[in-house]
């Protein structure tokens, strides 16, 4: 009795078996490691930067317990500026309401920010489900989801950059221009993307 194609994705066996053996090739697994840890750092970043320097921005000095919060003003500026705009349903969507200031502010588009949800999800994908990824023929990485997540963290970093500089933290650096200030979070990614690609163009010489 011949075999269904639809037990191999709508392929023959042949083909399937072929797909199979090429994901299972220890330079296309090393490939997909470091994708996975490249997008899980980028994606570190990226809470960092929104969720995180948002609600650092309402910091308002020092006390003796440490850093004094203004907890009414990212309430009202954050939380519920967010969920009157359709952003949240609740409290707890944090993220999602540092991302829709971040729109208000002008760092990031409001298209920048509903696909942030996507890379969240590619990023629990990853994380969660990253062997089938390597040994699944019909699952593939993403990488114009990445290429978008280290898009929109560069734009992030570009806003905090611009504050910094308004509130006169680069004074002692003379005229400079945004472009010539690189946060060393941005540094370090790079590095790490050039490593990667070198990788792979010397899997492919």
């Amino acid at each position: 009795m011949a075999e269904s194609s639809d037990a191999f994705g709508g392929r023959s066996r042949e083909e399937y078996e072929q797909r199979l053996m090429a994901k299972l090739q220890p330079a296309a697994i090393r490939s997909a490691l470091a994708f996975a840890g490249l997008y899980q750092m980028t994606h570190e970043m990226l809470k960092q930067a929104i969720l995180e320097r948002v609600r650092d921005f309402y910091c308002i000095g020092f006390d003796q317990a440490g850093f004094k919060f203004d907890e009414r003003g990212y309430t009202e500026d954050v939380i519920d500026a967010a969920r009157a705009e359709g952003w949240i349903s609740n409290n707890k969507q944090k993220f999602d309401a540092s991302a829709a200031w971040l729109v208000r502010a002008d760092a990031i588009t409001a298209v920048q920010a509903k696909r942030l949800q996507g890379i969240y999800n590619h990023r629990h994908e990853l994380t969660h489900n990253l062997a089938s990824f390597i040994i699944d023929p019909d699952r593939s990485l993403d990488p114009q989801m990445f290429v978008d997540a280290v898009t929109i963290l560069h734009d992030v970093h570009r806003f905090w950059v611009s504050v910094e500089r308004d509130i006169g933290m680069f004074e002692h650096l003379g005229d400079v221009a945004l472009e010539d200030i690189t946060p060393a979070a941005l540094v370090l990614l790079q590095q790490c993307i050039n490593a990667y690609v070198e990788d792979l163009q010397t899997q492919e010489a």
